[in-house]
């Protein structure tokens, strides 16, 4: 039940009863002064009503950005008509409220699940939010040659398989008229506590008759967008998008939308939509009662047609199928041997009708509140007569879809894809290249790939076989599929997650490794490059008293108290928004840096290291503290350390690998094990590829916000002397330039330490070029 009046219409009644009727002499903009100097064809052909009506943003209309009037009382009007918390008018078709919704719900890197026949809005939409698609089967009627939705049963295993997923995107119903089970899929994506988003674009209608498939906004979904214009009386371009829950923020609604929207929307259109809102609320119900008949006995009639035919309620229950909107009419002549196409051609060419789309299978009609018995008719005689004409004369087209091969391997998010450089290559040729195109089959009109995938075998076989069944294949530049766009890795432009400003920190301690060089790393890197290091902010190393009798614990409470100085710096920075890169000194300075960040967030971290640095107090043989940072992070060993900063573990062991690790102690190995830290040795590296190991990584590691802990002395010490415990073989530049761009393209990294870098060791300046480098990656990761 509405609480508003809906006979009323605000933004309607204030331009037509209080501006026009003022006979106001503007000084504004549109140029042409309420029709003076408009064209005057047009003038003739439009009238004079649009032209006093069409004007710009002023307090007397009220403004759509910052509505405060006549605009505010029209949305609110229209989310009491839908039963919602908050609507907003989308002035740029729902194409712009589909970005807008998944631009709310989705941040850069997040994961977003869509199912794979998404409208290209969608893949706008993933495009300017950054966004991660994670791709859902619809389920496919092969015999119509339609893709339907996606059931609830797909929704609950794709997300058991991403559970780091942000939000769920679904169409209901599909523009063939096709709906899901939405309330079970809400129910399911709800238990995972984020937001269900609905592209509604055909469902405007479904809240107003009981006879129609249950609408978003009844059925629990968050936020949802209709096409006003589709069904109901609002003119082209006029949607709606509404609000129904808590987990979308509605502040961030409408800043999104003022980013899309136009400065100068439409007033008659959104005049259009205020009493298309009326129109739906008051009368709705009979309207829709009148058109499902005329729909339904349409439908039964086309029935009767010979070698035609229009599928209705029967197909409920099939195909993941919940319910049918029976005003969507498709219609087939496949038995007259005519595809959809040929049908839409013949409708328009012969007729004088013209149908809203045509698939290689179907021709698909709408019937809406604008329908009459005579305009059905005029259809219905149509088909009538083409029947006469073809029926018996060619050959019965025959049904059926392909078997599909699998969702590609994404190489590149779509908005990296959108920036990278793109050649054209044979598409023969084009097998383990990353594809800059769409690919689309219809039938059932799914892509077979999207733009960021690689390209497989089975592709290429499979657009082959569609190219000699002579079945559409549509996205491409080259029509023919002759050629194909691709990007090659050299030109990959990877746009990473969320950009952070960066706060450096250097520490310029020694105590902990108990080396001698160390300590000047800092100092150096910032002469040398000053462009990278000129801001660091240094963490003075005070020498405290010690306490000689604790030899396994060599130099503790100077190594507590600048570990104790690096955390508070560390949470500082990443309170007020920073990234924090902690540039040493010896590796037992990330007891700071990770106690700092802690605190403020969950995380995980990957420990690049030639060693473990898990020995304990009771484990060491050196006593050196750079060998135990990670088993006090960890919660072991002695209890000054492990409570830095603050009380207890910081990290769980779930959360942690140890990568690249090749010289463990022999106790150490049993403080791993007993903590169960994952350890991907170098061998392994070595053993599987980078490429296994960095999967195997993202597999494990669950987690959404990352540290890097980077000990240099985990490349190989022909690329990087410059350490002070060199160990024999281990990665080289490329492979640590690899790794960081793979954890920086799947994770949000929180925070970074680069550590141990010994300019008295180095040579040539080979191994201060290498972490100069990795620095600029670091600081500026979308190069």
């Amino acid at each position: 039940m509405t609480k508003l009046n809906q006979h009323l219409t605000p933004l309607f009644s204030t331009l037509k009863d209080v501006y026009a009727k003022r006979d106001i002499t503007p000084f504004h903009v549109p140029g042409h002064k309420r029709g003076k100097g408009v064209d005057h064809e047009f003038y003739e052909f439009m009238g004079p009503n649009p032209f006093s009506i069409d004007v710009t943003i002023f307090k007397m209309v009220d403004g759509l950005h910052n509505p405060k009037s006549c605009i505010k009382e029209a949305q609110d009007l229209a989310a009491d008509a839908y039963g919602v918390k908050k609507t907003f008018f989308a002035v740029n078709g729902t194409s712009g409220a589909i970005q807008a919704m998944i631009m709310s719900v989705v941040k850069p890197g997040e994961k977003i699940l869509v199912p794979r026949n998404v409208h290209k809005s969608v893949s706008g939409g993933i495009i300017l939010s950054g966004s991660m698609p994670v791709y859902m089967n619809p389920e496919v009627d092969a015999e119509l040659g339609i893709a339907h939705g996606v059931k609830p049963e797909t929704v609950e295993k794709m997300l058991k398989q991403h559970p780091d997923t942000k939000a769920v995107l679904i169409i209901n119903p599909t523009y063939y008229g096709a709906a899901t089970d939405i309330r079970k899929i809400a129910e399911i994506v709800h238990s995972y506590d984020i937001p269900l988003i609905v592209d509604e674009a055909h469902g405007p209608h479904l809240h107003f008759h009981e006879d129609l498939p249950l609408s978003a906004v009844d059925a629990g979904a968050d936020i949802c967008c209709q096409s006003t214009h589709k069904i109901i009386g609002a003119m082209t371009q006029m949607s709606m998008l509404h609000v129904n829950s808590d987990r979308v923020d509605m502040n961030r609604i409408q800043q999104i939308l003022s980013l899309l929207h136009t400065t100068s929307p439409s007033y008659p259109l959104m005049a259009s939509l205020d009493c298309a809102r009326r129109q739906i609320a008051v009368e709705g119900r009979e309207l829709l009662g009148k058109t499902l008949k005329l729909a339904n006995e349409l439908r039964a009639e086309i029935n009767k047609i010979p070698g035609i035919s229009s599928f209705g309620n029967e197909i409920v229950g099939k195909y993941g199928i919940h319910s049918f909107d029976e005003t969507k009419l498709s219609i087939t002549a496949k038995e007259l041997g005519l595809t959809g196409f040929e049908l839409e051609t013949l409708l328009v060419d012969d007729y004088n009708i013209q149908v809203e789309l045509s698939d290689f299978y179907n021709a698909l009609a709408l019937i809406t509140l604008g329908d009459t018995e005579e305009s059905t008719g005029k259809l219905l005689d149509a088909l009538k007569d083409i029947s006469k004409r073809f029926y018996g004369q060619g050959k019965v087209l025959e049904g059926g879809v392909r078997r599909m091969p699998p969702i590609p391997e994404a190489a590149l998010i779509p908005r990296e894809a959108f920036y990278s450089e793109t050649n054209k290559i044979k598409f023969e040729e084009s097998e383990g290249k990353i594809c800059a195109e769409m690919i689309m089959a219809y039938p059932p009109g799914i892509p077979v790939i999207t733009p960021g995938e690689k390209i497989s075998k089975s592709i290429i076989e499979y657009v082959k076989e569609l190219k000699e069944a002579k079945l559409h294949v549509q996205g491409m530049e080259d029509p023919e599929l002759e050629y194909i766009k691709v990007i090659e890795d050299e030109d990959a432009v990877y746009l990473y997650s969320e950009k952070m400003k960066n706060k450096m920190l250097a520490v310029p301690m020694n105590l902990g490794a108990n080396k001698a060089g160390i300590e000047f790393g800092p100092e150096v890197l910032e002469e040398y490059y000053p462009d990278t290091f000129g801001e660091m902010t240094y963490i003075d190393v005070e020498k405290q008293r010690e306490n000689f009798n604790e030899p396994n614990l060599k130099y503790k409470n100077t190594i507590l108290h600048t570990c104790n100085k690096l955390a508070e710096a560390t949470n500082e920075a990443v309170r007020d928004g920073f990234r924090p890169i902690t540039i040493g000194g010896d590796h037992s300075i990330a007891l700071g840096s990770i106690s700092g960040v802690s605190l403020e967030k969950e995380i995980g971290v990957i420990w690049i290291d030639a060693h473990g640095d898990m020995n304990t107090d009771e484990s060491t043989i050196s006593g050196n503290i750079h060998g135990m940072p990670l088993a006090a992070l960890l919660g072991a060993g002695d209890r000054d350390l492990v409570n830095c900063f603050y009380e207890g573990a910081k990290i769980d062991p779930k959360n942690v690998i140890i990568l690249g690790a090749r010289d463990l102690d022999v106790k150490e190995r049993e403080v791993i094990e007993e903590l169960g830290v994952k350890v991907i040795h170098y061998d392994d590296v070595m053993h599987k590829g980078l490429d296994h190991i960095l999967d195997e990584i993202k597999d494990y590691l669950k987690i959404d916000n990352l540290h890097i802990s980077f000990d240099v002395d985990s490349i190989d010490p022909e690329h990087a002397p410059g350490v002070s415990t060199p160990v024999r073989l281990g990665f080289s530049p490329e492979d640590m330039f690899k790794t960081f761009k793979f954890l920086f393209k799947n994770y949000s990294i929180s925070s970074v330490d680069i550590v141990e870098y010994n300019p008295v060791n180095d040579k040539n300046g080979k191994t201060m070029d290498f972490v100069n480098e990795l620095t600029e990656f670091v600081l500026n990761p979308t190069v």
